[in-house]
């Protein structure tokens, strides 16, 4: 049976005896909750949060969310920042979004986590930690003050067993952690040839590698492993997985952690080789070991040893899907920013080299490519305001 549109003209009543003309408004809760559902399940917070301020009767059924950190941004990264302007993108659904958040000029700016949130410290002393949800607004408030630090490597939230920050500062095989009732910020050192570490989130755990391809991760003290009053003091990072010597003499390694796809990937290659073939392997969390991986489906990897970054290839023009690509910032001629990037497509086993220089014709320093643009994100720095006015007035 063919569709029909019927118009209704402005003013018109409904014939007598049909049924009212019911709007969007006054759509069942259970389907309003499905919509909702199906935006948070993207870690489309943004979305979400417009879609229930549409109306009364969409904000009733999606007020009680069983779950909190569903608002918490773990799919999004912030590409570029322009005083309190910022630039993201949702790296599963492709979605760039710019956002004006006036409230970052009354904090000094210290960084991002890989999901999406924003971290900042107090401008006056004792510069308490906040981390701002850019999407909701929500600001989660730490008792500790951040030691000053040349910049933020790579920052993480964990939700489990509470609410953490886990940083990776400047200082080679640094992490630090607090909760948000801590007075100070614990510390973990790795002591390897003094070279940087990679971080991520992943089962309700925070996971690090060395440049040994050691794994380790947060643990809570065995006597307080069902206890309501774990702390960040009562949290230590323990070697979970220690990875076999590829080669014979097993040369230095990098080794870069990343999540990807819902798995939790160890990809290396030989230090300072830049036509040394990588090996990717997939890290099974359960059983403690390391699988081969052949295949990393439509995901793009884009690795450096500031930060890794996984995307769904498909939703980005121009990224090219199973492949992995190596970035290494370097300065050419005029202090010209320039990435040295390697690819690397895992299935059929062949890597190309492309010099990728950020400074183009006419002296434009933006991105041309969106290959490019994620290459700068995964080299960036986010320096701490207050380490780098403290240089600048020195």
């Amino acid at each position: 049976m063919p569709c029909t549109l019927s118009i209704i003209k402005r003013g018109a009543r409904p014939a007598k005896g049909a049924a009212p003309i019911k709007g969007w408004s006054s759509l069942p809760d259970d389907l309003v909750v499905q919509v909702g559902d199906c935006l948070l399940a993207d870690n489309d917070i943004y979305s979400y949060m417009d879609f229930r301020a549409v109306c009364k009767s969409w904000r009733r059924p999606t007020k009680n969310v069983a779950k909190p950190d569903r608002f918490e941004p773990s799919k999004w990264a912030l590409l570029d920042r322009h005083d309190h302007v910022l630039t993201f993108v949702n790296v599963e659904t492709g979605r760039f979004l710019v956002k004006n958040i006036p409230l970052i000029r009354k904090y000094l700016f210290v960084g991002a986590t890989g999901g999406g949130m924003i971290i900042l410290k107090k401008s006056k002393s004792p510069h308490q930690v906040r981390v701002l949800n850019p999407f909701t607004g929500l600001i989660v408030r730490f008792k500790a003050a951040l030691p000053t630090i040349g910049w933020v490597r790579e920052a993480t939230m964990a939700t489990s067993p509470m609410m953490m920050l886990f940083i990776i500062s400047s200082e080679a095989g640094k992490i630090m952690w607090a909760d948000q009732d801590s007075k100070k910020f614990q510390e973990f050192r790795v002591d390897y040839r003094n070279r940087s570490l990679s971080m991520t989130p992943f089962e309700s755990k925070v996971y690090v590698s060395d440049h040994e391809g050691t794994i380790f991760s947060s643990t809570s003290v065995a006597a307080e492993e069902h206890s309501s009053h774990r702390s960040a003091q009562t949290i230590s990072m323990a070697s979970t997985i220690r990875r076999r010597p590829d080669a014979e003499g097993d040369p230095a390694w990098d080794c870069h952690l990343v999540k990807s796809g819902g798995e939790l990937l160890l990809v290396t290659r030989p230090w300072y080789e830049v036509h040394g073939k990588p090996v990717v392997r997939r890290v099974d969390i359960e059983r403690n070991k390391l699988e081969l991986v052949t295949s990393i489906g439509n995901r793009a990897l884009f690795l450096s040893d500031v930060r890794c970054l996984s995307v769904e290839a498909s939703k980005f023009q121009g990224v090219e899907g199973g492949c992995i690509y190596f970035v290494y910032p370097v300065t050419t001629a005029g202090n010209r920013q320039a990435s040295l990037m390697t690819t690397f497509h895992v299935a059929d086993q062949v890597q190309d080299i492309i010099f990728d220089v950020a400074t183009m014709a006419g002296g434009s320093n933006q991105p041309f490519t969106l290959a490019q643009v994620f290459a700068n994100y995964s080299s960036s720095i986010y320096y701490s305001e207050r380490a780098f006015n403290f240089l600048i007035k020195k």
